[in-house]
C-alpha cells in the first residue's frame, strides 16, 4: 500500500475545519459556547451543527487507519514512542499552558477582576480541571494504549472472511459502532466525566477509531479502490445532508445528557443512530472528493499535514481571547465573523511559521519531528 496523500490531507482538513468551527460558534444560535457574541445567526448555527455532526468521528477514524498501518509495519515499540512524543508530549504542554486559557477568560466575563494566579490554583484541582480543546488529544492517546491492548489477531480473524467484501462490512461496521455507542449510553448519559473525559463521547469517538483500524484491514470505508460513480456519490451526498438535517433536530429536542431512563427509548435510539450514521456517511462523500482532488503531493499540502496540529492548538485560545475582546463592540456580525477568522488563522500561522516551526524546544513540546 503507498502512501494515501488523501486520508494525511483529509485529516489535516478536520483540524483546521475546527479553526473555522471555533470561530463560527461564537456567532451560532441554539448552542452554548464558553464566550458568545449578543448577536447570533440562525445560518452559522446550522453551519456549526454540520462540522460537528461528522469532524471529530472522522478525524479518529483516520487515526485509527493510520495507528493499524504503522503498528503492522512498524510494530507495537514504534507506534508507542510515536505516540509518546507526538501525541502526549502536546497533552501535558497543552493541558497546562493551553487549556487554562479558556476557563480563565470565561471567569473574567463574571469576576472581571479575578487574577490569574488565584484562578490556577482553583483550575488544577480535581474538581474544577478541565481540558478544553485539548480533548481531542487526551482521548486519542488513550485510544492508542487501548488499541495496543487488544489482540491484532482480532481484527484479522478468518471469521471475517466469511463477510462479503462491499455494502454488507459497511453496514457490520456501523452496526457496530451504533450497538457499542446505544448500550454504553443506557448506563452513562452524555454529561459524565472522569477527571474531565466525558464518558460517552470518548465511548462514541473510541466507536471510530476501532473502525479506522478495521477500514484498514478491509480496505473499505477509507480506501475507495471502485472509485465510487458520481451517480453514486451524489446519492450519499443527498442522503449525508438528510441525516445532517434530521440529527441537527434530534440534538435541540433529545439532549444527550438526559438519562436514558427519562427518555423515549426509541426517539433516544433514533438520535443516536443519526449521531452515529452522520459521520459514516460524511466520511464516505469526503473521501471519494479528497481522492479527486486531495491526492497529489505538493508543497502546500505537506506544508498544511505538518503544521495542522500547532496551528490548531494554538488557534483556541487566540479564538477565545479575540471573542472575549470583540463582544461589546457594536459591528455587525458577519462582519466580526470574517474578521475572527483572519485573525485567528492570521495568528496561528504566524505563531508556527516564526517560533514553534523554528524553535526546536517548542517543536518537540507541539509534537513536531525535530530533525
Amino acid at each position: 500500500m503507498g502512501r494515501l496523500v488523501y486520508l494525511d490531507n483529509l485529516r489535516s482538513f478536520a483540524l483546521l475545519l475546527g479553526i473555522v468551527f471555533h470561530a463560527a460558534i461564537v456567532y451560532a444560535a441554539e448552542i452554548k459556547y464558553a464566550i458568545q457574541d449578543t448577536n447570533r445567526s440562525d445560518i452559522l448555527s446550522y453551519f456549526c451543527y454540520w462540522i460537528h455532526s461528522y469532524r471529530m468521528p472522522m478525524f479518529y477514524m483516520i487515526s485509527g487507519f493510520f495507528s493499524a498501518l504503522v503498528l503492522e509495519k512498524k510494530g507495537t515499540k514504534f507506534y508507542l514512542e510515536a505516540r509518546f512524543k507526538r501525541v502526549l508530549i502536546p497533552t501535558i504542554f497543552g493541558l497546562i499552558f493551553l487549556a487554562p486559557i479558556q476557563y480563565y477568560l470565561t471567569e473574567r466575563l463574571k469576576t472581571n477582576t479575578l487574577e490569574l494566579l488565584p484562578f490556577l490554583n482553583y483550575f488544577f484541582t480535581k474538581d474544577h480541571f478541565q481540558h478544553s480543546h485539548i480533548w481531542f488529544l487526551v482521548d486519542l492517546f488513550c485510544f492508542s494504549i487501548l488499541y495496543t491492548l487488544i489482540p491484532k489477531s482480532f481484527f484479522t480473524l478468518k471469521f471475517w472472511d466469511k463477510i462479503p467484501k462491499g455494502l454488507p462490512r459497511y453496514l457490520l461496521l456501523l452496526a457496530f459502532c451504533f450497538l457499542f455507542v446505544f448500550f454504553s449510553h443506557s448506563q452513562i448519559s452524555k454529561g459524565e466525566s472522569y477527571y474531565g473525559i466525558f464518558k460517552l463521547t470518548f465511548i462514541f469517538q473510541f466507536s471510530f477509531f476501532l473502525i479506522g483500524v478495521f477500514s484498514y484491514h478491509w480496505k473499505t470505508i477509507l480506501i475507495q479502490k471502485d472509485n465510487n460513480s458520481k451517480i453514486k456519490t451524489l446519492a450519499i451526498f443527498v442522503w449525508a445532508i438528510v441525516v445532517y438535517l434530521l440529527f441537527k433536530d434530534m440534538e435541540i429536542d433529545d439532549p444527550l445528557w438526559i438519562y436514558f431512563q427519562y427518555v423515549n427509548v426509541w426517539v433516544r435510539g433514533f438520535h443516536i443512530f443519526l449521531w452515529v450514521l452522520s459521520p459514516f456517511l460524511w466520511t464516505s462523500f469526503l473521501v471519494f472528493i479528497f481522492q479527486i482532488m486531495g491526492n497529489k503531493e505538493g508543497k502546500l499540502g505537506s506544508y498544511l499535514i505538518e503544521a495542522s496540529l500547532p496551528i490548531y492548538l494554538v488557534h483556541h485560545p487566540i479564538s477565545l481571547m479575540y471573542a472575549f475582546w470583540i463582544r461589546d463592540i457594536e459591528w455587525g456580525i458577519w462582519v466580526k465573523f470574517s474578521l475572527h477568522i483572519i485573525v485567528v488563522l492570521g495568528g496561528s500561522f504566524f505563531l508556527y511559521e516564526f517560533l514553534i516551526r523554528k524553535i526546536k524546544p517548542l517543536r518537540i513540546l507541539f509534537g513536531l519531528k525535530t530533525t
